[in-house]
């Protein structure tokens, strides 16, 4: 139990420390995973977390929109009704009997309009609603634009007869073109603020309206509907946010309250309303959050996992290795008959095979040095005996050579003088030829110069010729984009006379669907929507047009410089063709030079050959003496050394003797 302790507490200590192999290993894996795990939970959540946010806003400005058009619909529907009844009375003149009349019936039809008001006037001071009673609406701002003949809508207000929220849509009534009274209709707006309250985004995300002034005309809290603005919420990011739409500017805003951050966007109404949508930040992002828990969790468990993966393939690494260090040990301190069991065929068992090779290796090669020894103990006894002899036989030699080595050194000094002259003589000889050579070397790349020149002139002239045919293609299609230009043309010119005849149809059509009464009231508004895109068709057909007249116009200049460019390219053409005439001509004069110069340097090189021989038999001459002189020095020389060297050699061998007796002790202390 005690020896199991210890292995665990010692496994513990090895993994934990950065100084063993073990340790690193785990160490360095476990920081590369953990590192990873964080580097691939960051890749996802940041993109997805973005990706989240933009759809998210993008169903907040969706929203928002689709809120503020179905407003604006709401309410030209309501105009275009108004508007067809004005018309209609625009025809009774000042009959106020029949005026009421019409508007009781419209109001029967319509029971969504809470009253309608008549004036004979654009004072508005004796006005009266549809059921015949007097009243004064002289002091309603709305009726400053009825008398400038415009179709205009009050701001929201609280109705007197049924507590509604109401607007009032004042319709002028024109007489050869001009207001002379108008009718007012009060609609309740209840039913749109209503709609824009139902709209919920997620859990925490509603919507609400108010006027450019922030005034409240929607809320999840009704009190503050006409009673309290968007600056009473206290929160300057939805002031600055009103203040940009106030501006024209719509964009996403981000504000908090009570503590959650909220993301939201402004749409606005073409009556100026602004229609708000938000959502908590927190609940647009929490599906991403939650899969990140579970990204984490899961590559926790990774980390968890893998760690001891590497606990158990750095044990299975390192007790290996240790059992070669403790062999290592062994080995140094002279056991060399230690082996290390060997499983697998992986790297470490390798390693451990190594070793025991190594160790078997070097037991043998103890044992042979341990026989080399006596040997050498042996062998140095007779050598000694062996140098006395040969200091003997090198006297006689040394004696000898003696004599010959005067006879060399005469001989060596009358072949050195013939050696210098010759020399002379090849040398100048070899400056001749070198120079012939350069010239000659010249004269070639000249050659391969002007050859080169004549074969780029051809191409040059090739090219000159490729260029213009090219060019004459290019005008040829210029001259046919020319006459499509002016087919275009013409198709725009059928283009606007189909959108001014289909301008006049929708006019037909609106006074058609005004004289229908309430049958054409929807006919009258795709009509006006028809005249509206036949507008826009004669304009864009005009803008065509011009565009198609520049075209024509830059066709025309690319057509003339072409021409031009074809002139130049043959002028070109011409001049490359009388160039290559003067390379050809260039390189004969060239060739013809170089056939000279090989003549000379091919004469100067036989020269150099032959003196090259001379000189070169006389410094063999001159070198074989010199070399007998100096061996004859260097054999009297080593005479006298191997006489010094026998005399050393049998005090060495002495020496030897007592180093082989050495030696096999050192031996004797290994385990063989």
């Amino acid at each position: 139990m005690g020896n199991t302790r210890n292995r665990f507490l010692e496994t513990l200590f090895i993994l934990g420390s950065v100084r063993q192999t073990a340790g690193r290993i785990v160490l360095s894996t476990l920081f590369i995973i953990t590192l990873c795990v964080a580097v691939i939970s960051y890749m996802f959540y940041v993109p997805s977390s973005q990706e989240v946010q933009k759809l998210s806003e993008a169903g907040l400005k969706q929203t928002a929109v689709l809120l503020a058009n179905e407003v604006d619909a709401n309410l030209k529907e309501k105009q275009a009704m108004l508007k067809v009844i004005a018309e209609q009375g625009s025809e009774l003149g000042t009959d106020k009997p029949k005026h009421l009349e019409l508007l009781t019936k419209f109001q029967k039809a319509h029971p969504e309009y809470d009253n309608i008001v008549y004036s004979p006037d654009l004072v508005g001071a004796t006005a009266f609603s549809s059921n015949g009673s007097p009243v004064n609406v002289a002091d309603r701002d709305y009726i400053k634009k009825v008398r400038e003949g415009s179709v205009t809508i009050s701001d929201p207000l609280i109705s007197k007869l049924n507590n509604m929220m109401v607007v009032v849509i004042a319709i002028p009534l024109m007489k050869e073109g001009k207001p002379y009274g108008f009718y007012a209709a009060s609609y309740s707006i209840e039913q749109m603020a209503q709609k824009v309250d139902s709209v919920h985004f997620g859990d925490t995300g509603a919507a609400f309206m108010s006027m450019r002034d922030g005034t409240f005309l929607s809320y999840p809290d009704t009190s503050y509907v006409l009673k309290k603005k968007l600056s009473d919420l206290g929160s300057p990011e939805l002031n600055q946010a009103l203040a940009d739409v106030a501006n024209g500017t719509n964009h996403m805003f981000t504000y908090v309250e009570n503590g959650n951050k909220k993301i939201g966007y402004m749409g606005v109404t073409e009556a100026s309303w602004v229609i708000t949508v938000f959502s908590s930040e927190e609940e647009i992002m929490r599906p991403i959050n939650s899969l990140l828990h579970l990204i984490l969790k899961v590559g926790g468990g990774m980390v968890i996992i893998a760690l001891m993966i590497n606990i158990l393939i750095a044990l299975r690494i390192v007790y290996p290795i240790r059992k070669l260090t403790n062999g290592i040990d062994l080995l140094a301190k002279g056991d060399l008959t230690h082996r290390i069991p060997a499983k697998g065929n992986n790297d470490i068992s390798q390693a451990l095979l190594a070793f025991n090779v190594a160790g078997e290796q070097m037991q043998r090669l103890m044992l042979e040095a341990k026989d080399l020894s006596e040997q050498v103990a042996e062998s140095a006894d007779q050598l000694a005996s062996g140098a006395e002899q040969g200091a003997q036989a090198a006297q006689s030699i040394s004696e000898a050579i003696q004599v010959m080595a005067e006879s060399s050194e005469r001989q060596m000094y009358n072949i050195q003088e013939g050696s210098l002259a010759s020399e002379s003589i090849a040398a100048q000889i070899d400056d001749v030829a070198g120079h012939t050579a350069t010239v000659a070397s010249l004269a070639a790349e000249a050659s391969g110069l002007s050859d080169q020149g004549a074969a780029s002139m051809e191409q040059l002239a090739g090219k000159m010729s490729e260029m213009g045919k090219g060019i004459g293609e290019l005008s040829s299609t210029i001259g046919t984009l020319s006459k499509l230009s002016e087919q275009i043309g013409n198709i725009v010119d059928v283009i606007g006379g189909i959108a001014r005849q289909t301008n006049i149809l929708s006019l037909n059509a609106s006074i058609e669907a005004s004289r229908s009464g309430e049958a054409g009231r929807g006919f009258a508004v795709v009509a006006e929507e028809i005249r509206k895109l036949a507008g826009q068709s004669m304009e864009s057909a005009e803008k065509i047009a011009g565009f198609i007249e520049s075209i024509q116009f830059e066709t025309e200049r690319t057509l003339r410089a072409s021409e031009v460019t074809v002139i130049q390219a043959s002028e070109g053409q011409q001049a490359g063709e009388t160039a290559g005439e003067l390379f050809a001509r260039i390189r004969s004069s060239i060739q013809q030079v170089a056939q000279s110069i090989h003549g000379v340097s091919d004469a100067a090189d036989e020269i150099v050959s032959g003196t090259s021989t001379l000189v070169s038999s006389i410094r063999l001459i001159s070198e074989s003496a010199n070399e007998a002189a100096a061996e004859s020095q260097n054999v009297s020389a080593a005479a006298e050394e191997q006489m010094a060297s026998m005399e050393e050699v049998a005090s060495s061998s002495a020496e030897l003797a007592n180093m082989a007796k050495k030696l096999r002790t050192q031996i004797e202390q290994f385990k063989l």
